[in-house]
């Protein structure tokens, strides 16, 4: 009798675990983080909104770039007492080939090191960057997964070197936008619109991996759940990082554009789809590229013709980010004021899929733009984003 009671509670949890495990136990990477199609529905702004003529030209106060590079990889360390992860990027394009390797500390502002200065972004690195062109890398991902190495030393001379290799690797996860929390590591004037696509956890079942450190070896540091019903290690990696870098901070006058009769209009690598809105062009989509990847945001209502609202409007609206044709990876809201001269310009993200359950972190991010409409419809706008600590 004992035994058959153990047997079926046995049986029960196995029941139950088997329920439980890929709903509640595990995390399911996620590409986008709402259906753009329903989350934007189909706002239109109303031709009443305008107290005078178009000239034909329209401005935009959204800025998008994608910037280039050929793949990425992150590997955290369970007991190194200086670097917690290192970070491996690598570059193919008009500079050439080279990489930049990021050494993230306990605390404090993260290390950047590149094989040659032609791939610096100065931009982002804030901090502190040094040229190490001794460093040695191998990035490869194959049809059985990631094989990856890197010797290099840092600043101090201090050797640091890994290599992975993964051998049984059968299906591959869905790609997901680059969780940067609040750490202050590394500083983002724009906002890090960092779609990984089709990124993976590195297997810990048949996989090599080994890290050292000045000479010692130290360990992978492993996820306490599995990724998509998988035991992995905090380790990822991507060969299709998508770079979006979302409105840079600008002061100063903005750039009329004029469309003709068009209904889209391209500024070197940025094409923008309008609306004619009773001869006024609203900004419907905004699409940056380059020659591998595209990052796109779309916005519902358009974004009005800025200098010709009336005084005293205010326009609420939503918008949705997509990348290479994945929509509704980052969305949010939007709105408009116009005062007097004086037109002001909010932009808050609020939903984005991150692994970890807590407050979104996107949420802590709120762009203003303050645009003074001077004579002759021209605009100047002082912006950029605040984010909180």
């Amino acid at each position: 009798m004992k035994k058959t009671v153990i047997t079926i509670t046995v049986i029960v949890f196995a029941v139950i675990a088997a329920f439980v495990w890929p709903g509640f136990l595990t995390i399911s990477t996620k590409d986008s983080a709402v259906d753009q199609e329903k989350y934007l529905g189909n706002r239109v702004n109303s031709a009443g909104i305008y107290s005078s003529p178009s000239n034909g030209l329209f401005y935009s106060p959204v800025n998008l770039a994608v910037n280039p590079m050929d793949k990425l990889m992150l590997i955290d360390i369970d007991d190194d007492p200086e670097y917690t992860t290192i970070e491996l990027q690598t570059f193919n394009d008009e500079r050439g080939r080279g990489a930049r390797v990021i050494l993230y500390h306990h605390q404090g502002p993260a290390d950047s090191y590149y094989t040659d200065e032609a791939f610096v972004l100065k931009e982002s690195d804030h901090d502190r960057f040094f040229i190490a062109p001794d460093m040695t890398y191998n990035f490869n991902v194959t049809t059985s997964g990631l094989e990856a190495s890197l010797k290099m030393r840092d600043h101090k001379g201090k050797p640091v070197e890994f290599r992975v290799r993964e051998t049984s690797r059968k299906k591959w996860s869905k790609g997901f936008l680059a969780p940067i929390g609040v750490s202050s590591a590394i500083t983002f004037e724009y906002f890090p619109f960092f779609h990984m696509k089709d990124m993976n956890f590195v297997l810990r079942s048949g996989t090599e991996i080994s890290i050292k450190i000045g000479g010692k070896e130290r360990k992978a540091k492993k996820l306490p759940l599995p990724v998509d019903r998988e035991l992995v290690y905090l380790s990822r990696y991507t060969a299709f990082p998508v770079i979006g870098c979302w409105n840079r901070p600008h002061d100063g006058a903005l750039k009329p554009f004029k469309p003709g009769q068009q209904m889209a209009y391209r500024d070197g690598r940025t094409l923008y789809e309008l609306v004619n809105n009773s001869g006024h062009y609203e900004i419907r989509r905004i699409t940056a590229f380059n020659s591998s990847h595209k990052a796109s945001l779309d916005f519902s209502p358009a974004i009005p013709d800025l200098p010709c609202l009336k005084d005293g409007l205010e326009i609420k609206g939503r918008f949705s980010a997509g990348a290479d044709g994945i929509t509704g990876i980052v969305a949010g809201e939007y709105s408009v004021i116009r005062r007097g001269n004086i037109i002001t310009m909010e932009i808050r993200p609020l939903e984005a899929w991150q692994p970890i359950p807590g407050t979104i972190w996107v949420r802590n991010w709120t762009w203003n733009g303050t645009i003074s409409a001077g004579t002759n419809s021209n605009l100047s706008m002082k912006s950029g984003w605040n984010r909180k600590k």
